[in-house]
Parts: C-alpha cells; sequence; structure tokens
C-alpha cells in the first residue's frame, strides 16, 4: 500500500522550489558575455556580489536537479496512491499537468521566437542559443525538445526540463498503476537514470532525480512511521546539515553524485518533516513557490530584452557586471512571475479545467 502524508503544502517545498529557480538566474547570468553561444571572453569572477554568490554562479545549473527531486517527492505524494487506486485517470493527469505547463511554455516560447528575429537582425548570431529554426520549433512547441531528437540548444532553452518531465510524468503513471512493486520499479529507473547520466545528462539527470524524490518520500513516511515525526525531523536535520557541511567545507570539489543521490534528498526530506511538524511554518514561503515555474521560464526572454535594451542604449556588455543591474533584473523577474501566475497561468489552468469539467451535450 502506498501512504500519504498529510494533505496540507508543505510550504518549506514551495520555499526551496522558488528559491532553485532563482539560483538558475544566477547560473545563467553568464549569459550576457556570450558572443553567439561562445563565452570565451566571459570573466567569472567579475560578476556581481561573486564572493557572496561564488557557488550559485559555479554551480547553480544543479538546482534543475533539484527541481527534478522537488516533482518526485511531491508527485509520489499526491499522486501515487490516486493512481494505484484509479481515483484519477490518465485523461485527467494529463490535463492537470498541460494546463500547469503549456500555456506559459507556448507564450514564453513564441516571445523568445520574435525576440531571437529582432536580435539576429542586428548581431551575426542569435543570443545565446542558436538552433532557432523551423524544426527545432516544432519540437517546441510538442514540449520535446529535449527527448534525444534536437541538434543543438533552441528557443527558450530552459524549457529542456520541462520537456523531460513530461516523460518523466508518462513513466510515473505506469509504475504506479499496477498499485505495487513500486519501490522496485523506482530503484530500477534510478538505476537506469545514473547509467545514462552524465552522457545523456538530460534524460539521466531527470530519471535519477525524480525517482530519488520519489523514493525518499517514501523513506520519509517509513521514518516518520516507525520513529516518530519528531525523532525523524532531528534525526534528518543532524544528517542534512552533516552532508552539506561535509560538501561545503571538507570535499575539495563538488561532486554531483554526492549531491544528487545524497545533499538533495536529504536536504527535501528533512524540510518535508518539519513542515510536517509545523504546517505554517514559512507560509508566506508559497508564494515564492507558485512563481517557480514563471521565473525559470521568463527570465530568458527577459535576458534578450536587458539585452538588446543595453545594446541599444550604447552601453557595453560590461554593465552587466555591474551589481545595480542585477538587482534590476531579479525585480523586473519577480514582478512579471507575479503578474504571470496570477493573469496568465491560474487563468489558463481554470479555463481548461473548466472545459473539461463541463459535459458536452
Amino acid at each position: 500500500m502506498i501512504a500519504t502524508l498529510s494533505p496540507h503544502r508543505l510550504y518549506l517545498l514551495d520555499t526551496l522550489r522558488g528559491l532553485a529557480a532563482l539560483c538558475v538566474v544566477f547560473w545563467h547570468w553568464q549569459h550576457f558575455f556570450y558572443v553567439g553561444d561562445d563565452p570565451s571572453l566571459f570573466i567569472a569572477s567579475q560578476q556581481p556580489f561573486f564572493a557572496a554568490f561564488k557557488g550559485l554562479y559555479g554551480h547553480g545549473g544543479l538546482a534543475v536537479q533539484l527541481f527534478f527531486s522537488i516533482s518526485g517527492f511531491v508527485f509520489f505524494w499526491l499522486f501515487a496512491r490516486k493512481i494505484s487506486e484509479r481515483s484519477i485517470s490518465v485523461k485527467r493527469f494529463a490535463l492537470d499537468r498541460f494546463s500547469r505547463l503549456y500555456p506559459l511554455h507556448i507564450v514564453t516560447f513564441a516571445i523568445v521566437a520574435v525576440l531571437q528575429m529582432v536580435y539576429s537582425s542586428t548581431h551575426s548570431n542569435s543570443f545565446v542559443y542558436q538552433a532557432n529554426d523551423a524544426y527545432h520549433a516544432f519540437l517546441n512547441v510538442f514540449l520535446a525538445p529535449a527527448w534525444g531528437f534536437e541538434s543543438g540548444w533552441s528557443f527558450n532553452a530552459p524549457i529542456w526540463s520541462v520537456s523531460v518531465e513530461v516523460l518523466l510524468y508518462a513513466t510515473f503513471f505506469l509504475i504506479c498503476l499496477p498499485g505495487r512493486f513500486l519501490i522496485p520499479l523506482a530503484v530500477l529507473l534510478c538505476l537506469l537514470g545514473g547509467y545514462l547520466y552524465p552522457e545523456h545528462y538530460k534524460q539521466g539527470s531527470g530519471l535519477l532525480c525524480f525517482y530519488i524524490g520519489g523514493l525518499t518520500y517514501m523513506g520519509l513516511d517509513w521514518l516518520e512511521r516507525h520513529a516518530g515525526k519528531a525523532r525523524s525531523s532531528a534525526m534528518l536535520s543532524v544528517a542534512c546539515v552533516a552532508a552539506w557541511v561535509y560538501l561545503l567545507g571538507f570535499s575539495d570539489s563538488v561532486s554531483t553524485y554526492f549531491v544528487m543521490c545524497v545533499c538533495f534528498p536529504l536536504l527535501i526530506a528533512a524540510l518535508a518533516s518539519i513542515g510536517r511538524q509545523w504546517p505554517n511554518l514559512l507560509r508566506s514561503g508559497a508564494l515564492l513557490g507558485d512563481i517557480s515555474y514563471a521565473s525559470y521560464l521568463i527570465h530568458f526572454p527577459l535576458q534578450i530584452v536587458f539585452a538588446l535594451t543595453s545594446d541599444r542604449l550604447g552601453f557595453s556588455r560590461t554593465v552587466f557586471y555591474q551589481g545595480w543591474v542585477m538587482l534590476l533584473f531579479f525585480a523586473v523577474l519577480i514582478a512579471l512571475s507575479l503578474l504571470s501566475h496570477r493573469f496568465l497561468e491560474r487563468p489558463a489552468q481554470r479555463f481548461l479545467r473548466r472545459r473539461e469539467a463541463t459535459p458536452t451535450l
């Protein structure tokens, strides 16, 4: 039997997801210094607030793998039992995911397509991602730019992780249907992801981290049932702190396997367990989680706008080494993400789900 946590939101995980999305912006700040897809003129140490955010500039891309792990945890928590008990159909499951992901994706894809045409009309290349042709447009429209059919990065390239998640949702639904063998199947898919990574790191890291996240949920549920919630929170918190102290203080280099397979699962488990103890802790973080998808998808088109504006005003790209420019960028990004969540994503979800619920004559 698949157990389930109580139905309240885990606000600490919402906050973590929102912060992870913003971490990606630090990792992608280097985009402003690319010439085409060449970052050779980029001086990493001159980026804004480098001393404070050196780790994010160097390894912020791993926040995407954290997304996968959080998704795996949440999906096993919210949907595994419902799927196995047939209380949610494949049509309903697919519609929920489509209505959540597709509207903002197609809007940002179209905006990037236009912006790249504007950019390439005044430059000898596109901004950072170069495979902006009809074939890759087709892949993007069908949310398939990271399924292995692509020949390069294209359009709003950060969508690659969402493209992989679409495949993960399909495998997740299939392994939950029988209602048994869920753990061995999840372990098997973890091992497959580990085998594929890093050569096929998009699909490999997706499989590895999503199913590690799912196994983390099941491990937390087992631990709480046998050790109690308070003791579980204490043990997981100590283990989490120990793992991160080792990584940040005693490890000579960052092992991506250690981060993905140890640090991220312990962080998620500890925060979820603490959130179970104090359900309203960091409730304000729900908003940060709500806008995480928007901030993740909007940041690249906003970078093109900032680059075009800088060029038009006659500034050198070195202006993006200035801290005030980064602060302005984050302020605009968060404002746009709030507007997107309220006026695009939520209305689109309600509209699409209402149409499905409305009977036809």
